[in-house]
């Protein structure tokens, strides 16, 4: 990756991690009701019997609501771990309740990574991925450490929403050759497809 490339990467993310961590807490509560009653009416949602879902962190957009709500639907939740950060692998694991998620890596809730509890991701229907940022395009702007990127790499496009704030879509985000986009995003005032 290019010096240019990574610098304008840098730039962005502390951007918008900035604007992020401004928004009032009780407008991200707001927001994240609004974003996750949008994914709640998707086709691919309400077919989904395996859901991979992130544990929000920080200023993220708040998944806890759609994990319990998904759990007590009966539908199977996986969230992703990392047994070992030095391997940058991340794994699904599934977990019954938010209880589970009783340890932190890079201060990110998880559940322990138990072999029996990982599932493979030809068995999982949907997966709600967390950014800095995304683009019309559905380029994602991650952390930077490129564990969703390798993560995604086998599963199809439109199995895959991003979760945002409004403020977090611009028009075009720098992207490598490794970074990979995100089929549908889900804002508190749109859904954009990014493929047809």
């Amino acid at each position: 990756m290019s010096d240019y490339l990574e610098l304008e990467k840098k730039r962005k993310r502390a951007e918008f991690l900035s604007m992020r961590n401004r928004l009032d807490p009780a407008l991200a509560l707001t927001c994240s009701v609004s974003i996750l009653v949008s994914v709640k009416k998707l086709p691919m949602y309400e077919q989904a019997n395996t859901l991979m879902i992130y544990l929000s962190y920080g200023s993220e957009v708040i998944t806890d609501f759609i994990i319990k709500s998904a759990i007590e639907e009966g539908k199977s939740v996986v969230v992703p771990a990392i047994k070992n950060p030095g391997d940058l692998c991340m794994q699904a694991v599934k977990i019954m309740g938010l209880e589970e998620a009783n340890e932190s890596v890079y201060g990110i809730r998880q559940p322990e990574v138990i072999p029996d509890d990982v599932v493979v991701k030809e068995d999982i229907n949907l997966v709600l991925v967390p950014g800095l940022a995304f683009d019309l395009l559905g380029n994602r702007l991650g952390y930077g450490k490129g564990y969703y990127d390798r993560w995604l790499k086998d599963i199809p496009l439109r199995k895959t929403v991003g979760l945002a704030y409004d403020f977090q879509i611009t028009n075009k985000l720098p992207v490598g050759k490794h970074d990979l986009p995100i089929g549908t995003i889900i804002t508190e005032q749109r859904i954009i497809q990014t493929i047809n």
